[in-house]
């Protein structure tokens, strides 16, 4: 019996997380970052065991047609279909993130919420009560019950009311720096497992916060001298170029909020030292 091979259809941003995470797992990948009409999607999943796709470069009109071609992909006509029945809202101020898995035998798992900024993101979202962190999560859980979903997503939901959905993010969350640095299972590694039905991995914060900051280049200068400065100032922030992101991950909030807060504005040129 061979290994699995998946083929990704997503942006070039998500590839490389997906093939490093793929690797770690022991399984094989192949990518294509371009809309697909249905014929070209068909030949492209001729040797794939299943694909995993983006919704926003395949249509739900050409999954299906897929599906009844034989290929089996994820999410599937149908999940899609069914939450394309739930209302959005156009949201300016602050969101929150909900990722949650889900394996074809049932498996689930989710992360703690995330709080969405301007130009952070905190986890677990600040301030919130155990009993309603349980039961925004319960809530997202029964709904990736309901719609039959197999593999991952995130939800973007209203920071005040969190019945509100704003979008869904599939193979690329708009969080996702924070759970590469921040959990023992990254949401990559996790949307992998569950459309494997491989056990789902632990989604344990490996500190009790999790910082991230968007980064602007200061035009007076360049990306790599304030990196190194910083990087010599606190040896505990990561960066992700790819997205501008700076993070970190720490016990105490506010040390946290201050050191990412700092490093945003020394990146920019805001201060100087």
């Amino acid at each position: 019996m061979k290994l699995p091979l998946v083929g990704v259809v997503a942006d070039e941003s998500s590839q490389f997380n997906y093939l490093n995470e793929g690797r770690k797992l022991g399984i094989n990948l192949k990518f294509e970052s371009q809309a697909l009409a249905v014929e070209d999607l068909i030949r492209f999943a001729e040797d794939c065991d299943f694909l995993l796709i983006d919704p926003k470069l395949i249509s739900t009109a050409s999954v299906k047609t897929a599906e009844r071609a034989g290929v089996r992909i994820y999410p599937s006509a149908k999940t899609l279909e069914q939450l394309d029945q739930i209302n959005t809202v156009q949201i300016s101020g602050e969101h929150l993130s909900i990722l949650v898995t889900r394996s074809a035998h049932a498996q689930v798992a989710s992360w703690p919420i995330t709080l969405i900024t301007s130009n952070l993101t905190i986890t677990p979202l600040p301030g919130i009560s155990d009993e309603l962190s349980q039961e925004i999560q319960l809530s997202v859980l029964k709904l990736a019950g309901e719609v039959g979903l197999i593999g991952g997503f995130e939800l973007l939901v209203d920071a005040t009311d969190y019945k509100q959905l704003i979008s869904i993010n599939w193979i690329t969350p708009y969080a996702k720096f924070w759970s590469q640095i921040g959990c023992v299972t990254n949401f990559y590694e996790q949307n992998l497992r569950a459309a494997l039905d491989l056990p789902l991995g632990s989604t344990d914060l490996l500190d009790k916060y999790v910082i991230t900051g968007n980064l602007k280049t200061d035009p007076a200068s360049d990306d790599y001298r304030p990196y190194l400065h910083l990087m010599a100032r606190n040896p505990k922030l990561k960066f992700d170029q790819s997205i501008k992101q700076v993070a970190i991950t720490s016990d105490d909030l506010e040390s946290a909020l201050t050191e990412i807060i700092h490093a945003q504005q020394y990146y920019s040129g805001e201060i100087e030292e």
